[in-house]
């Protein structure tokens, strides 16, 4: 019984085989003639379109960024590779185009993947190509989104960004993105990249040997990106590099952001570049006045750069002195022109020296000689612990800060220098100088728990976004990462410090008090080249002091915190403090302090 089965699955087993055989050689031989002709005729594509990106809006709803449609050509090489002679004479003579030597190669080379010959047709030539169509076979015309930026964004381009084609390794590490995909290259672009790109769009076609569709055989269409608002006030930010452009300084940065939300409110980093002109494709000239410029307008200051923070710090100094019961509120102590350990002596920027001061005093004048004294009585270890407290040293916000503060220790500079921790190092940390260097961004942290009562806060950028899926308008949240255990009163006690800065009898910022609106702040002055006189003149611009300035205004109830960096200004007084002024006087002015939140 089983062999008569097994007969007979044998048996059907070569019937299906001899069915198979019979129908490939009827396939391959009697009918191949004939599918060979329809092959060769008849091909069928998977054509990708992009999608428009995401508009990006200001806090207020002003628009900053948009896609508008352009026209491009396009072709797979391995349709004209026996036609390139002819074609590149009709694109010259019809349209203007002239093909670039490394486009002929890729032609010659008879690739199958798709070919950017022309972006960025005008009217003319988009007529004269469908007027012509037929003596482009294997040519395209597609519709490609470009960035548009308005007139807002030019002044802010670091923040924004810019967004370009990927590269060989943008490609590989993301199989969504095609070779002619805008995606986000650097600032707000790059970082919400994902927000802002949408969803490509796909459709297969039939296509004849000439390459012409003959038919579409599914489609599905692409979808925009998200809309995206951000934390931005195009008015302030147009309004800091006005002041900042005005007052002739040549590098810096300028942070404004809410105290209470830690809100970015404006961030520019000068010089500025031409953000429409990078984004659509500099000349090898334009490309090379940039990166030969000294003051760099391509580098990030206020995100990348690294400096010492000067006399700004010594609002971190003071408060962690109050809280360890170093000094007392109103406990004065004196503070001479010079301060000596052993054989080393460190002057005060004032010859006059300070006299018998506290520490409101002290913040008051910018006294060397009092924070020396406290600085060493503290120790290097708790400076750092309170910079670190404060947020320095640490990405708050990783997707936005890509530079962290140089915070050093005895431990640091055991493992980066191999040398010990001195008393002379501990002097300099303490007056923000030495090893420490911080962003223009950082500096903000110096003063944003001092303002909010402790709280340190993720830095915001992305306030809301309009998700398409959904049709859904989506609110970020404010987000706190820790609360300092500091008293309250010592709060208080740093802010009329600050205020005397500005209005007290010594204070380093009385330019300020002209200020329409009650404020207050800490001037810094940092160095970059050690002096051998006090007064000693250095005429080269990079190695001038840095100049700083952070302020809050209006001083009773703050709206804003400014941080003003000048690179190479010499001193926070001298320039940091007359930019800071002209933004106050510029948004009082317009009515924008005066604003109901």
């Amino acid at each position: 019984m089983n062999s008569d089965r097994i007969k007979i699955l044998v048996g059907l087993f070569v019937l299906g085989f001899l069915i198979l055989s019979g129908r490939l050689v009827y396939l391959q031989i009697i009918k191949g003639d004939y599918y060979r002709k329809i092959s060769e005729k008849n091909h069928i594509r998977i054509m990708v379109s992009n999608p428009p990106r995401g508009k990006i809006y200001d806090r207020n709803g002003i628009l900053l960024a948009y896609d508008e449609p352009t026209f491009q050509l396009y072709t797979y090489p391995y349709l004209v590779k026996k036609d390139i002679p002819r074609l590149k004479q009709e694109l010259e003579n019809l349209l203007g185009i002239k093909l670039e030597p490394e486009t002929l190669e890729k032609l010659k080379k008879g690739y199958s993947n798709k070919l950017i010959l022309e972006k960025r047709l005008s009217e003319e030539q988009v007529r004269t190509f469908i007027n012509n169509w037929h003596r482009f076979k294997g040519i395209f015309l597609e519709v490609q989104p470009r960035r548009v930026y308005t007139e807002y964004a030019r002044y802010m381009p670091h923040l924004l960004g810019y967004v370009g084609y990927p590269s060989k390794k943008e490609l590989q590490e993301n199989p969504d993105l095609t070779p002619d995909t805008l995606i986000g290259k650097s600032g707000v672009e790059k970082i919400y990249d994902r927000y802002l790109r949408g969803e490509h769009g796909v459709k297969a076609v039939m296509v004849d040997a000439k390459g012409r569709i003959v038919r579409t055989l599914w489609e599905k269409q692409p979808r925009r990106g998200n809309d995206i608002y951000l934390t931005v006030d195009a008015r302030v930010q147009k309004i800091v590099y006005e002041a900042f452009s005005e007052s002739g300084q040549k590098s810096g940065a300028v942070i404004v952001t809410d105290p209470y939300t830690y809100d970015i409110i404006a961030l520019l980093s000068y010089p500025v570049y031409d953000i429409q002109k990078f984004s659509d494709g500099l000349t090898k000239k334009e490309w090379e006045e940039l990166i030969k410029n000294k003051y760099k307008p391509l580098f990030n200051k206020a995100l990348y750069g690294i400096y010492p923070p000067g006399s700004i710090f010594k609002i971190t100094v003071a408060l962690a002195a109050l809280q360890e019961g170093v000094v007392a509120p109103y406990q004065r102590i004196y503070s001479g022109p010079e301060y000596s350990i052993g054989k080393w002596v460190y002057r005060n920027w004032d010859p006059r020296g300070c006299g018998k001061i506290n520490v409101m005093q002290a913040l008051e004048m910018s006294c060397d000689t009092y924070f020396y004294q406290v600085g060493i009585d503290l120790g290097a270890e708790k400076i750092s612990y309170y910079a670190r407290l404060f947020g320095l040293g640490e990405k708050l916000n990783p997707r936005i800060e890509k530079k962290t503060a140089r915070i050093p220790d005895p431990e640091w500079k055991a493992h980066y220098i191999g040398e010990p921790w001195y008393l002379g190092d501990t002097v300099n940390y303490s007056i923000g100088q030495g090893f420490l260097a911080i962003t223009p961004f950082d500096s903000v942290k110096i003063l944003l728990p001092v303002l909010n009562g402790g709280r340190v806060l993720k830095p915001r950028l992305l306030k809301a976004y309009f998700d398409m899926n959904s049709r859904r308008f989506v609110e970020t949240e404010v987000q706190q990462v820790r609360k300092l255990h500091i008293k309250k009163f010592f709060y208080r006690i740093i802010k009329k410090g600050l205020y005397d800065v500005v209005y007290g009898e010594r204070g380093t910022a009385k330019l300020l008090s002209l200020s329409p609106v009650k404020n207050a702040g800490k001037t810094g002055t940092a160095q970059v080249f050690r002096h051998k006189k006090r007064k000693e003149k250095i005429e080269k611009w990079y190695l001038q002091n840095h100049a700083w300035f952070v302020d809050f205004v209006p001083y009773r109830k703050p709206r804003y915190i400014i941080s003003v960096f000048v690179e190479h200004g010499i001193g926070g007084s001298k320039t940091a403090v007359p930019i800071t002024k002209a933004i106050i006087e510029k948004l009082f002015d317009k009515g924008i302090l005066n604003e109901v939140k």
